[in-house]
């Protein structure tokens, strides 16, 4: 089961573009993906109706330098945890790859995610994939 058959959306972006949309974050597909535009930081949040609790993250950039996520189990997307920070190195436009597994699960109902800098003026998300399941139904995404 894919995040959007999950009930899970982007529900803020920093930028957007028609032809590139937040949405496009959540496309099991690396071949579709959000372009940012060219200031920084860019940033979007993705809440779960339902929460999903998980441990491991797979982050598909292009051109990003550093950036930060965190996450709440709040009912509002406020008082949130840094849970992942990471600079990556330059790629020179190709995909960067960056899998990460915390020290613990957690449970999340909003993840926020704010690029701090890029390679260039511009840089995309691919996709952002969990090793999750829903916290009160123990479905595996």
């Amino acid at each position: 089961m894919t995040l959007t058959e999950s009930n899970a959306f982007v529900s803020m972006a920093s930028s957007a573009d028609q032809d590139y949309p937040p949405s496009n974050i959540l496309d099991p597909n690396d071949k579709v993906f959000w372009m940012t535009t060219g200031l920084y930081p860019q940033e979007f949040i993705i809440t779960f109706k339902e929460p999903i609790e998980f441990r491991q993250i797979r982050f598909v950039t292009t051109n990003v330098k550093r950036f930060v996520m965190f996450t709440t189990s709040n009912q509002e997307p406020k008082n949130f945890e840094t849970i992942l920070e990471k600079t990556l190195s330059n790629n020179e436009n190709n995909l960067q790859v960056t899998d990460f597994t915390l020290d613990r699960s957690i449970d999340v109902r909003y993840l926020k995610c704010v690029i701090l800098a890029a390679y260039d003026s511009f840089s995309s998300v691919h996709s952002l994939k969990f090793d999750a399941e829903n916290s009160r139904t123990g479905k595996k995404y």
